[in-house]
């Protein structure tokens, strides 16, 4: 079993004396669940590197731990984080936004993957497949509930057919993540541009109470204006177009064949509409509903063909990354090419 290295273990000298050695570098949370064996798809890659006679370490995530690792050439380092950085023995492994699936990138993840710079074509994926694989997962999701937080239980909330639903995040701008406009701005667009409609307002989980408040206020019943907890699978079932910057919940809206407009920078924007520019917020959400996307297709080009399934069997997939990066740790082929 992995146990977690503490601060301050990493050093210079110590890279240079290891072994070959693989480096999980995650924060306290990730590196608990990957030390107790909940994360499938490292921990086959973890007992194959050590079954090819390679180290294998969990380090906590630091800015400077990470700097300081990449400027030795030698190990290979997988970072459970967002911040994007190439290197040759680097790659990045987060969740995605559907649980059950990773990113293994060589650049970054979510809006900094290389799957943002991928341009999508439909005729890649077969249609009878990219079906079945669409209703699979919808039904895992939709029929459980299940979000990546906790949702109150599903039912009927009077929630008005034909609405927008606008899914509210941190007010601040993330990091490593590009925003276009505010959280308000794009509220306001949302009022000015929702003509007869009813438009709900989710807040984040996570949101601060300044934040809940500011969204508060803009609840107004008499203009069809409403602030809801509602889970995340009524709202998108009822709705006409829903709304965010780069939550993953316009990912989720794929999973009810619902268009998305968003107001940032995302990995999952080939699919959706990406508004720069608040005043055409009407004309994006006209772009958006009018036109036929290919839902089914689209999530199965980004999850089976882009990330990795959280299962030993997407194991020989990822050592061929891994493998293409020139770092050798091992064929699962046994063909000795590639």
């Amino acid at each position: 079993m992995l146990k977690a290295r503490e601060d301050g273990w990493l050093s210079a000298e110590r890279l240079d004396g290891l072994p070959e050695t693989l480096f999980f570098h995650a924060r306290d949370k990730l590196a608990a669940s990957l030390c107790r064996g909940a994360f499938k798809l490292h921990g086959a890659l973890a007992d194959h590197a050590a079954a090819q006679g390679w180290g294998v370490e969990v380090l906590p995530y630091s800015h400077a731990g990470s700097s300081l690792a990449l400027a030795n050439p030698r190990h290979l380092h997988i970072f459970f984080e967002d911040r994007p950085i190439y290197a040759p023995n680097a790659l990045h492994s987060v969740p995605t936004y559907l649980r059950g699936f990773w990113y293994v990138d060589e650049i970054g993840t979510r809006n900094n993957s290389t799957n943002r710079l991928r341009r999508f074509d439909p005729r890649v994926a077969a249609e009878g497949f990219a079906d079945r694989f669409h209703a699979r997962i919808a039904a895992q999701f939709i029929d459980s509930n299940r979000s990546k937080f906790e949702q109150l239980p599903q039912g009927d909330l009077g929630i008005t057919r034909g609405s927008l639903v606008f899914f509210a995040q941190d007010f601040l701008n993330p990091r490593w993540h590009k925003h276009y406009m505010t959280v308000p701005d794009m509220i306001h667009a949302a009022i000015k541009s929702k003509g007869a409609r009813a438009l709900y307002i989710k807040p984040h989980p996570n949101q601060s109470l300044p934040e809940l408040a500011e969204l508060a206020a803009f609840h107004d019943p008499d203009r069809g204006v409403f602030l809801t907890h509602a889970s995340i699978h009524d709202l998108l079932a009822a709705c006409d177009c829903a709304l965010t910057l780069t939550s993953a919940v316009g990912f989720e809206a794929f999973l009810h064949r619902k268009p998305v407009v968003l107001g940032g920078q995302t990995d999952f924007g080939q699919n959706a509409i990406t508004l720069t520019d608040p005043a055409k917020m009407s004309a994006a959400i006209e772009a958006a509903t009018s036109r036929e996307w290919p839902y089914a297709k689209f999530l199965t080009w980004f999850l089976k063909q882009h990330c990795f399934e959280d299962h030993p069997r997407a194991l020989p997939e990822v050592l061929a990354l891994i493998r293409a990066k020139g770092v050798a740790l091992g064929d699962a082929t046994g063909q000795g090419f590639y």
